[in-house]
């Protein structure tokens, strides 16, 4: 009995807490519908800015790791130009040339001919290398040197190997670091006056499998034979893994705190740390090892994309990208 005199009888009290249980039941679904539409809302607009922002790294990185435009064939003669240096693959690259073949000695010849024809003097060190564990070797390494005004004949060197595989003519690999060195010669012969020597290292033997197993014999001869390793207090080593992409700074020697912070100041930088771990997981190797063995501090550069081209014969003058010819200049020079 009620205070107004109704009976109240379980059945009735039953549907009372039913429609209040029912009730709160809509109340929490709306509410529950309210806020997930809420939190879809801010999601999609969350993921909106997120796609935005990622939108906008990838094309930053993507202009941030783009090889510069190639410069043409009438260039300036103090500028360094890709068509000029590719002129070089085309003859470089004519067909497979490993170590000790006629076909080596045909592009050693061609590199000293062009060599005298900028007007430096080159020569032919010939040296017996000993590489572990039992190889002995005859190498051939091209070199020149050009002069600067400081008289304490500290010297920047440049490097490439001109030998390729048994089994692929080498265009990028490494006739793109040859043809780049040639043409940054002449650059820099037709420019102003330079304070420091630069020596040219073209060096023979960097494959291994050519001789069977160990390369870079022609880098560990330059150090352990020529009297002008002693002069030189950095080194820039233009290698490839692939025939197209940016020229990447993959690997330095140790306490190279200076070294990046003069290749941050210059125009040609891309590198990142996580170039050298995954090099140092690779089954390669590069000439620069031999002057970090002798305590000669230097960087590694490489284009790396093409590379299911790499050792093989499609490494040849048709794939190899102007632009990344181009931004190899740009090291050698900046």
């Amino acid at each position: 009995m009620t205070a107004l005199g109704l009976r109240v009888t379980p059945a009735l009290v039953l549907k009372s807490h039913s429609c209040r249980t029912m009730g709160h039941f809509l109340l929490r679904h709306d509410v529950n519908r309210f806020l997930r539409k809420s939190f879809m809302q801010k999601m999609n607009w969350g993921n909106a800015i997120l796609v935005i922002f990622l939108a906008a790294l990838y094309l930053g990185a993507r202009g941030h790791h783009a090889p510069p435009k190639p410069l043409p064939y009438d260039a300036a003669p103090s500028s360094y130009s890709a068509e000029r240096a590719f002129e070089h693959i085309l003859h470089i690259a004519e067909e497979p040339h490993p170590a000790g073949s006629a076909q080596a000695d045909k592009v050693r010849d061609y590199i000293f001919a062009q060599i005298k024809q900028v007007g430096l003097a080159p020569e032919i060190q010939e040296s017996v290398v000993y590489r572990p564990p039992s190889t002995f070797a005859t190498t051939h390494n091209v070199v020149a040197r050009l002069k600067g005004t400081s008289r304490t004949g500290d010297a920047i060197a440049l490097m490439a190997h001109y030998d390729s595989v048994a089994f692929g003519p080498g265009a990028a690999d490494d006739g793109s670091g040859v043809a780049a060195m040639l043409e940054a010669m002449r650059a820099l012969k037709n420019g102003g006056a330079l304070f420091n020597d630069v020596v040219f290292i073209f060096t023979d033997g960097e494959e291994g499998r050519a001789a069977g197993g160990t390369g870079l014999r022609g880098a560990y001869a330059f150090v352990e034979h020529h009297p002008w390793s002693k002069d030189i207090r950095v080194v820039i080593n233009f290698d490839a893994r692939g025939t197209r992409g940016q020229t990447y700074m993959y690997r330095t020697s140790g306490k190279n705190a200076w070294l990046i912070k003069h290749l941050a100041l210059s125009r040609c930088k891309a590198a990142t740390s996580v170039a050298y771990e995954v090099y140092s997981r690779m089954p390669v190797d590069s000439d620069l090892t031999a002057f970090i063995d002798a305590g000669i501090p230097g960087y590694d550069c490489a284009s790396i994309h093409g590379l299911e081209k790499y050792h093989t014969m499609l490494d040849s003058p048709g794939n190899v990208s102007l632009a990344s010819l181009q931004h190899n200049g740009e090291y050698a020079l900046k």
